[in-house]
């Protein structure tokens, strides 16, 4: 499959410089990446060695194509790989590809001005991105990244832009287990100074059994799903945004609320989340462009289990990597973190970055949700717990510093630490007995783009 895919796309780019000269004005760009990552105690216990290292690579392909004036289409070939693995039979039209893969990223159509209107449509698997992509977003960090298979419209003005998409996340041709994520984003262009963006997002899942939409398994924050689902589970996400900027001061706020039921033979569960999102930051007026910044997220938890209210806040399709820290241990959901930022440009090709992370369970009796596949924690770790007493889950520093080779090349290297807090140190100690609970990350990254 993998060679099928590769010859189809040469044949395409060499019949792009075989057609006649006014047929299609194609451009041709790339990206090559290559970043080693090492974590260690990933399971906080420090009684074994189980330090990782691996090396990830992504390669992209992008053929852009100008057909008529209003009309062009993008193709995108991708090959993720880890280095030394095996590989994986998996693939589209999964949002996430895992494994060494060879899929298309990207491959759709855009026609501008559509019937003469100021209104633009795009057909085919694309990337998605809103705001500060907390709800939205590709995920670019990783190495497969995400794009969406979707529809999606969008007018243009000079007070307002709106987005009007659909997108197939899972299909089945036999039953009705359907997943589909449908979408309406305003932005207000006519503040001065500011942006205001304006959205609802509806998320149905049509799966009846086992896993679901809106957590893990049959158990979502602190409620277990009893009884057979059904009929099709609902989430709508809406909400506000408003980002500014004035005098070397940048700010962002954003609210988003969460409603929708889950019904089974038995019971009718409603979910009822929220989260807040404030960050501002001031720039010095100094040629170092340095910028210190302070932001507060907040994403609900669930603290009652006894009830059949659902107050866990749901991630959607986040970009995560550079939200709650950089070590990737720490979802949008029942948390509430204070982070302390500060950045400067020291020349022209070199960027220094570091952040100060206080990371606490927004509600303790809830769940401590991981936002990467660090899956050797010991058992209850993540679980949540009538009786639990401590909400810390510590304090995380990162590190960064990048710098720009070339107008092509880029390096990246990062050093983060985890000084874990009494949530992680007791249930470490009543698990495995250890006294050691902190954790290290690293990596260093190469990028070229063409």
């Amino acid at each position: 499959m993998k060679r099928i895919l590769l010859s189809v796309f040469a044949a395409a780019l060499a019949a792009a410089y075989v057609v006649p000269a006014d047929a299609a004005d194609v451009t041709l760009s790339g990206q090559y990446r290559l970043r080693g990552e090492y974590r260690n105690d990933a399971d906080f216990n420090g009684n074994v060695n189980d330090h990782t290292d691996s090396w990830g690579q992504r390669v992209r392909l992008t053929a852009d194509a100008k057909a008529t004036d209003d009309t062009s289409i993008k193709i995108t070939l991708q090959d993720t790989r880890t280095w030394g693995a095996s590989t994986s039979t998996a693939g589209g039209p999964a949002l996430t590809d895992t494994g060494n893969t060879l899929d298309f990223h990207e491959s759709y159509v855009n026609i501008n001005n559509l019937f003469g209107a100021p209104v633009s449509l795009r057909a085919g698997r694309q990337e998605l991105f809103y705001g500060d992509g907390r709800l939205v977003a590709t995920s670019a960090w990783g190495n497969n990244d995400r794009s969406f298979d979707a529809l999606k419209f969008v007018y243009t003005s000079a007070p307002v832009n709106v987005d009007l998409f659909t997108s197939k996340i899972r299909e089945s041709t036999t039953t009705s287990t359907d997943q589909d994520f449908t979408g309406i984003y305003a932005t207000v262009k006519a503040i001065p100074n500011n942006t205001l963006d304006l959205y609802v997002l509806w998320l149905r899942d049509g799966l009846q059994s086992g896993n679901n939409a809106f957590g893990w398994g049959t158990t979502i924050g602190n409620t277990a799903i009893t009884g057979t689902i059904d009929s099709a589970q609902s989430l709508y996400t809406y909400g506000a945004r408003l980002k500014g900027a004035v005098a070397g001061l940048d700010y962002t706020l954003e609210l988003p609320l969460q409603s929708g039921s889950i019904d089974t033979r038995t019971t009718s569960y409603n979910l009822k989340g929220w989260a807040a999102f404030a960050k501002v930051g001031y720039t010095l007026p100094t040629p170092t462009k340095v910028r210190v910044g302070l932001e507060y997220d907040y994403a609900s938890g669930d603290n009652d289990a006894s009830n059949n209210d659902i107050k866990t806040f749901t991630m959607l399709f986040p970009s995560t990597h550079d939200k709650l820290g950089l070590m990737d241990i720490q979802a949008g959901r029942n948390v509430k973190a204070f982070g302390l930022t500060a950045s400067a440009d020291v020349t022209d090709k070199l960027k220094l970055a570091a952040e100060l992370w206080n990371l606490k369970l927004a509600q303790k009796h809830d769940a401590w949700y991981a936002d990467a596949n660090w899956n050797t924690t010991p058992t209850g770790l993540r679980a949540a717990s009538a009786t639990e007493t401590n909400s810390s889950i510590g304090n995380e520093i990162d590190l960064t510093a990048t710098y720009k080779y070339n107008s092509a090349v880029a390096a990246q290297v990062g050093y983060s630490h985890l000084f874990s807090g009494k949530f992680i140190k007791d249930r470490i100690k009543a698990t495995a007995n250890s006294d050691k609970q902190d954790q290290d990350w690293a990596y260093m990254m190469l990028t070229a783009n063409f």
